[in-house]
């Protein structure tokens, strides 16, 4: 078996590189002195000498795509004895603060997403030019041979091969931290409706689909999730908004632009208006940017408060209509009202025909809904079609889903290259 070996870079602090280094004193009388003593090429070095009982706080950006090994790292007290790391670990940058003298040596580590972005040759199908929708992704047809296959719930590779149902996943994209985005390869076994009424608005943290991935049809299901492969999942803050067809279906968006859309960063001028003599004439509704052909004014119910975009936490989704795309191409459109589709999105290495051959009819749900439309009661969520397409259907209308997580940056990769018959394995 091939063993990655494990590379670890050093970034010395001292008063004098500003750049790397920020202090903050929260009394004027603070004393504080670094030694400026290089140690060697693994480690950070950070240093709090002090001669009174003021809490001191330094801090420092650590390269992307590491991770602090706590366990070969360490903390010392004046009089030599090891204490316990007095640190935060927030957006790539280490917090040191304490109230009395300390001497830290903080060994780092390369992340998984790292190893796999520095590999030679490079996974067919990665690109790391530039982030696409703040990842780098893996894009491509299905029979270019995309080499983004993984293993997670064993790290026996014949384990996993015979059982790609439970244990296979594809890498969607690489985060800079080093957090690797992941669908599961196959379907689970039974289909679900995004919530059971067609005529209550849900949003999908409170889903039907929600509550079977993070239960016990998916994440706490010994059958593909043990209790040790599930620390290996990263908590995650997912970003949903409440859609306009508009926004999505008829400006026929590509990747960037339904990241935008999904992330909250754009969306329709919005105008706030109330329809006099409604049921809904008291709900904080906004006037869609169009009239249906029917002549009446549609409207949009916002969901839960007047924010763009919200945000829950949770360590399992499903995928983003931008991941579908982008995995596709830049451009790859792929909107029901867009032709170009055709013979396209279908055959990019995301779509479930090519994951699970088990599926004839492959309608399979996304996290994105759509927004209440006032002259109908029925409530819809997006979904990708047989034919590659991107459209709307009912909440109540049963599709497949295929759980998607971020592994965490700090995870072993053991071996591998990302093939079908040959994927990364981690530990």
């Amino acid at each position: 078996m091939q063993v990655i070996n494990k590379k670890i870079i050093v970034i010395f602090i001292c008063l004098s590189i500003i750049s790397m280094f920020i202090f903050t004193k929260k009394d004027n009388k603070e004393n504080i002195n670094l030694k400026e003593e290089k140690i060697n090429n693994k480690q950070i070095a950070l240093y709090i000498e002090k001669d009174n009982n003021y809490e001191e706080y330094r801090e420092t950006i650590f390269p992307k795509g590491y991770y602090l090994n706590e366990e070969e790292s360490k903390c010392i007290d004046n009089s030599g004895n090891k204490i316990e790391i007095p640190i935060k670990i927030e957006n790539n940058g280490i917090t040191i603060s304490s109230n009395k003298t300390v001497y830290c040596t903080l060994y780092l580590d390369k992340s998984i997403g790292l190893k796999i972005i520095e590999m030679q040759p490079k996974p067919n199908g990665l690109k790391i030019e530039k982030l696409r929708g703040e990842m780098y992704r893996f894009q491509g047809q299905q029979s270019e041979g995309i080499e983004n296959y993984i293993c997670f719930g064993t790290s026996e590779s014949k384990e996993c091969k015979e059982h790609p149902d439970k244990y296979m996943y594809r890498i969607i994209g690489i985060e800079e931290s080093g957090r690797i985005k992941v669908i599961k390869k196959e379907a689970l076994k039974e289909k679900f409706p995004w919530w059971k009424n067609y005529n209550e608005d849900i949003s999908f943290f409170k889903s039907d689909i929600y509550k079977a991935i993070n239960g016990d049809k998916f994440l706490t299901n010994n059958e593909y999730i043990s209790n040790e492969w599930l620390n290996k999942i990263s908590d995650n803050i997912w970003i949903y908004g409440d859609m306009l067809s508009n926004d999505i279906l008829g400006a026929k968006q590509n990747g960037e632009g339904l990241y935008q859309i999904e992330s909250g960063q754009k969306g329709t001028n919005w105008n706030e208006k109330v329809e006099q003599g409604t049921e809904k004439a008291q709900s904080h509704i906004v006037d869609y940017s169009s009239s249906p052909s029917n002549g009446k004014t549609i409207y949009f119910l916002k969901h839960e408060n007047e924010k763009w975009s919200k945000t829950f936490e949770s360590k399992v989704s499903l995928m983003y209509l931008h991941d579908y795309n982008y995995s596709i191409s830049d451009d790859a459109n792929c909107m029901i009202n867009n032709n170009t589709y055709v013979g396209i999105c279908n055959t990019g290495w995301l779509h479930i025909s090519n994951n699970d051959s088990t599926i004839s009819t492959a309608y399979e749900a996304t996290m994105t809904r759509q927004g209440y439309f006032i002259y109908s009661d029925w409530f819809d969520a997006f979904y990708i079609a047989t034919e590659g397409y991107i459209n709307t259907t009912h909440f109540i209308n049963k599709r497949f889903v295929r759980p998607v997580f971020y592994i965490k940056n700090n995870i072993n990769l053991i071996d591998g290259k990302g093939t079908i018959n040959e994927p990364f394995i981690i530990q």
